[in-house]
């Protein structure tokens, strides 16, 4: 039995996954986004399909080292979707204060882009960033705090955008407690809800623009 085997049967998980959860996240979203752009799929079509790539493989990632959910009740379930709600409210206000971005809706709300936007994408980032990432430092000693640091880090990188970036922090620190407290399925929850809930203000504010 080598090391690797040793930290799996001990562990549930090796170290390396820490990282190579996020990389591999980052690897699926561009090779399939590229791949079906190239063959002249819609926009919309391309990134939803690049998205279920990535929560294909997060969902592997998960099952092969046995992180599942725990049974949620009513007031975990309303934590996570007042939760949700807040995060986006304070999302939109810092957007619209701070960089004077038009918070309206803009975009062509196809069934594709509402998938990807509200479930797809929400699902796989929880699973990447506060399911395998934390797990596998938690599991090696890492202290809670140490490790929702690193994922919240690591998930602001992603959005490549200062603004954006710096709210996607906070935001993942949030989403990271509520995984501790409650469980992944609550953060996938609160995830959930504060893109649709973003979603639906950002068609309020385009109609009385």
């Amino acid at each position: 039995m080598n090391q690797v085997e040793a930290e799996s049967e001990d562990n549930g998980i090796s170290l390396r996954f820490a990282f190579i959860a996020p990389a591999l996240f980052g690897i699926s979203l561009l090779g399939a986004g590229l791949l079906t752009l190239s063959a002249g799929l819609p926009e919309d079509i391309a990134h939803t399909v690049s998205s279920l790539v990535a929560l294909a493989a997060m969902a592997w990632l998960c099952r092969s080292f046995g992180l599942g959910f725990n049974r949620l009740g009513v007031v975990a379930v309303l934590s996570a979707v007042s939760a949700g709600v807040l995060l986006q409210a304070v999302s939109i206000g810092t957007i619209a204060i701070v960089s004077k971005i038009d918070t309206a809706a803009t975009v062509a709300i196809t069934l594709p882009y509402l998938l990807r936007l509200c479930v797809i994408d929400p699902v796989a980032e929880e699973l990447c960033f506060r399911g395998v990432l934390p797990t596998a430092l938690g599991r090696r000693g890492l202290p809670f705090w140490a490790a929702n640091l690193i994922q919240a880090v690591l998930f602001a990188c992603f959005h490549f955008n200062v603004v954006q970036s710096a709210y996607a922090l906070v935001c993942a620190l949030v989403l990271g407690g509520l995984r501790q407290r409650d469980g992944i399925g609550s953060s996938i929850i609160a995830h959930c809800v504060c893109n649709l809930s973003g979603l639906l203000l950002g068609i309020v504010l385009a109609r009385f623009a």
